[in-house]
């Protein structure tokens, strides 16, 4: 997949001619540093934006690959500015007994609950160093999905989120575990009226056609036995919310879904259920299912059958281990051709421009709160985090998020976060003085600016057609000399950041 009009080659023959123009009046341009194309490749597909910190972090590393190796551990990696985050978010402490209690008394509702949780989402997007581990609580969450405040869910909403997130960089038998199992789960897919003396298929028919093997590989024998299994889970929707295991709403029985079998004489059902989630998690079409999902989400639209097989003997022959399988993704020759060929989805875009600019949320208290501003701008480009409509999650594929509407959409956002015209609260953004290259620096040329931002906003060189257009944009030529920093307005600078943003690379990842 090409973003259409990318301009894919970075001819340096005019930003060359013009440093040296720059320099016979005196100017020594240091541009800022960027990473190798492969290094960025790698980066940008496993975070929500390579800024000046991230840069930071993978040459300490001494490579991509050995930063994302280190991300795989996410426990070795010190995170004090992700770990706050949750503390600007005081809804998110409540108890599910506390949080009904709220709402039932008209003091909150589900929906401030879910703007919290979604608040606290991108907040740590933005800020954690275990960027990895965010994206892949991320993936999972989308395709093990529970939307945000829903009203049979969003009083266990953020502790399902917690399990996404312990288990993410875990195996997906422990995942699938969490998951399943959970109150919030219980809740949105109906589980929780699931027993013995009524069973509801719903969660059953989801954890086949959704969470492994997929629709056209079980009968609906094998769903209605997936639910008989399920049975027991209880949660006191619309009182409490009190979630637990109720053995006398279990079915017992001999259970047959796909070739397991199960005795299920118990009425402790849940030795049952945690062997029927690992023989799903461990089912050779869960592993081609998660494998091509995988690389549809980090490769390519239509990954080549070598690198999904590649990635699926990866999951099984370790076991379901997420790490294992990631690492056979990211070295498959596949991923490394791969380059700008995924487009960002307008929430990552957001984020993502948020943290190349060097916006950062400093709280989520307020109505007005930059937090909270990401979950509106999300969805004014086209998607609401956590508002996908149906349980299979929102679309991985770069496709999807290619319509006119949503390219112009995310033009004005980015223009608006350049110049905080949300007029955010609880937000950190570098003055544009910090922002311009040094004082020592000038005199240099507009094409010279717009490079200096090209390799700050979109990690790469800036191309000849971005130059011109970037220009344009103030009515300049890309040659004009600029002596000193006061010469560039505000809204030139405003300008300059939008068109580079703008430009068909910027939204890809």
């Amino acid at each position: 997949m090409q973003v259409p009009g990318a301009d894919t080659g970075t001819s340096d023959v005019e930003i060359s001619a013009a440093a040296k123009k720059g320099k016979k009046r005196g100017s020594s341009t240091r541009k800022p540093d960027v990473l190798t194309k492969s290094d960025h490749h790698l980066a940008s597909r496993f975070s929500y934006g390579v800024n000046d910190k991230l840069v930071a972090d993978i040459r300490k590393a001494g490579s991509a690959k050995k930063w994302f190796k280190k991300q795989l551990k996410p426990a070795k990696v010190s995170d004090p500015a992700g770990d706050r985050v949750a503390k600007w978010f005081p809804l998110l402490s409540h108890s599910p007994a506390t949080a009904w209690r709220n709402v039932s008394t008209s003091r909150a509702s589900a929906w401030d609950y879910g703007v919290s949780f979604v608040g606290y989402s991108m907040a740590r997007r933005i800020e954690t160093r275990r960027q990895v581990l965010e994206v892949m609580t991320d993936f999972w969450s989308n395709l093990l999905y529970i939307p945000m405040g829903e009203d049979r869910s969003f009083p266990h909403r953020r502790s399902y989120d917690r399990a996404v997130r312990a288990h993410a960089l875990g195996s997906y038998r422990s995942l699938l575990r969490a998951t399943v199992t959970h109150p919030a789960m219980s809740g949105y897919a109906n589980n929780a009226e699931n027993t013995k003396a009524g069973i509801n298929e719903n969660l059953g028919r989801e954890l086949l056609e959704l969470f492994t093997v997929g629709r056209g590989q079980y009968s609906e024998d094998d769903v209605k036995n997936s639910a008989r299994i399920l049975t027991g889970y209880s949660v006191a929707l619309f009182k409490d919310f009190k979630a637990g295991y109720q053995p006398e709403r279990h079915w017992v029985g001999t259970v047959r879904v796909l070739k397991f079998r199960h005795a299920n004489r118990s009425a402790d059902g849940r030795d049952a259920v945690d062997a029927y989630l690992d023989y799903l998690a461990r089912h050779p079409a869960t592993a081609r299912r998660i494998a091509r999902r995988l690389c549809v989400k980090f490769v390519d639209d239509d990954p080549s059958k070598r690198i999904v097989k590649a990635v699926a003997r990866a999951y099984t022959k370790n076991d379901t281990s997420i790490p294992a399988t990631l690492t056979a993704l990211v070295g498959h020759k596949d991923f490394g051709k791969a380059k700008r060929r995924k487009v960002r989805t307008p929430s990552e875009d957001v984020i993502n421009t948020a943290r190349v600019l060097g916006m950062r949320p400093t709280g989520g208290t307020s109505d007005k709160a930059f937090a909270k501003h990401l979950m509106y701008m999300s969805e004014q480009v086209g998607q609401g985090p956590y508002r996908w409509p149906r349980p299979d999650g929102f679309p991985e594929d770069s496709d999807a998020w290619l319509s006119s509407a949503r390219v112009l959409r995310s033009w004005n956002i980015h223009y608006a976060l350049a110049g905080n015209w949300w007029k955010s609260a609880q937000v950190s953004r570098p003055s544009v003085k910090a922002q311009l290259p040094s004082k020592r620096e000038f005199p240099l040329t507009v094409g010279q600016l717009v490079e200096h931002q090209s390799r700050i906003l979109l990690g790469r060189s800036s191309s000849k057609s971005m130059r011109k257009d970037a220009a344009k944009a103030i009515g300049k030529k890309t040659s004009l000399v600029i002596r000193t920093r006061k010469d560039v307005s505000e809204w030139e600078w405003l300008l300059i950041q939008g068109a580079v943003l703008n430009s068909p690379e910027g939204l890809l990842r």
